[in-house]
């Protein structure tokens, strides 16, 4: 018995054999090593960054790369997110790394982009209005909206006054606006 390390690929290999008296024989034989072992990937930390000013999503975001090793040789290494712009929420990115012999493995990232910017909100002017005929306050006041924005969406718009009826003298009324992300801003 004879024992050969033979690397990847095909081998061919010629065994002679020779008797007590000196006669030979030969004959010729194939061995191919195949790798079936897949390449080992570590991704990357996770990624966490909020939104560009005035925008619903993160520009310039850089991935740490992941950690690849293979026991033959990696050949490439790809995500399903070659871009550097995220949107507002959580991407999760998928790395597959392939080696030579085409075995692969995929290991995956998390980029997540928070909302932080507050919305905008600018009040209806204030209003001056008489009371109704033999009493002391005012019906069917109508007070307007505020003008609402948001870089990523306005989620609900409130004031704390419900009624439409109002006492003799002046109320304040405080309105809020909230964003998809919890973000509140008041006027």
């Amino acid at each position: 018995s004879i024992t050969r390390t033979f690397s990847l690929g095909t081998h061919s290999i010629a065994v002679t054999v020779t008797d007590s008296k000196g006669a030979t024989a030969t004959c010729g034989t194939t061995v191919t090593v195949v790798d079936t072992t897949p390449p080992v990937i570590i991704a990357g930390a996770d990624v966490h960054t909020t939104t560009d000013p005035g925008q619903c999503n993160a520009t310039n975001v850089q991935l740490p790369a992941p950690q690849v090793s293979d026991n033959c040789q990696v050949a490439s290494l790809t995500n399903d997110h070659p871009s550097t712009t995220y949107d507002h929420g959580t991407t999760v990115v998928t790395w597959t790394v392939t080696d030579i012999s085409g075995n692969s493995a995929t290991a995956q990232q998390r980029v997540n982009v928070e909302d932080k910017e507050l919305p905008t909100i600018e009040c209806p002017a204030s209003i001056l209005v008489r009371t109704d005929p033999g009493e002391c306050f005012a019906s069917n006041v109508n007070i307007g909206v505020p003008i609402v924005g948001d870089n990523c969406g306005v989620a609900s718009v409130t004031n704390d006054y419900p009624s439409t009826t109002f006492l003799h003298g002046t109320t304040y009324v405080t309105w809020t606006v909230t964003d998809t992300s919890g973000n509140v801003a008041k006027c």
